[in-house]
């Protein structure tokens, strides 16, 4: 019983963060994008750039999963082994995330925001 309540807590906390994540990504969506590059909604990678949509030059706002996710310009949920970003708004989930800046939490193994005041963090990272 107390298992279920840690674990409906951990939920609980996770769509608040994400809730939080996505009202900044929508001040923040598009600041830092390349005007060039087009926008999926949805990206599905073994491997970028082999995946859904075909390619590495994508940004996606909306939700990425794969083995090793590699994007410019990210807002939503990001889940995979390894997530690589420039730009990242939202909520990243792997055993390794990697980011230049950052609005939003990470969860995993190793979490990194290279523009932060504490770049490196295991298990949680978050800056807002």
């Amino acid at each position: 019983m107390k298992m279920k309540t840690l674990f409906a807590a951990a939920a609980v906390a996770l769509a608040s963060a994400a809730a939080s994540a996505a009202e900044a990504s929508l001040e923040t969506y598009g600041q830092n994008r390349v005007k060039d590059r087009p926008v999926t909604p949805f990206s599905a990678n073994l491997v970028t750039p082999i995946g859904l949509p075909w390619g590495d030059y994508w940004d996606v706002c909306g939700l990425q999963t794969g083995i090793y996710n590699n994007v410019n310009d990210f807002t939503g949920l990001q889940t995979g082994l390894f997530n690589v970003t420039e730009y990242f708004c939202g909520v990243q989930v792997g055993l390794v995330n990697v980011t230049r800046k950052m609005q939003g939490v990470q969860i995993g193994l190793v979490n990194v925001i290279t523009d932060s005041d504490v770049p490196f963090m295991p298990l949680i990272n978050c800056y807002f």
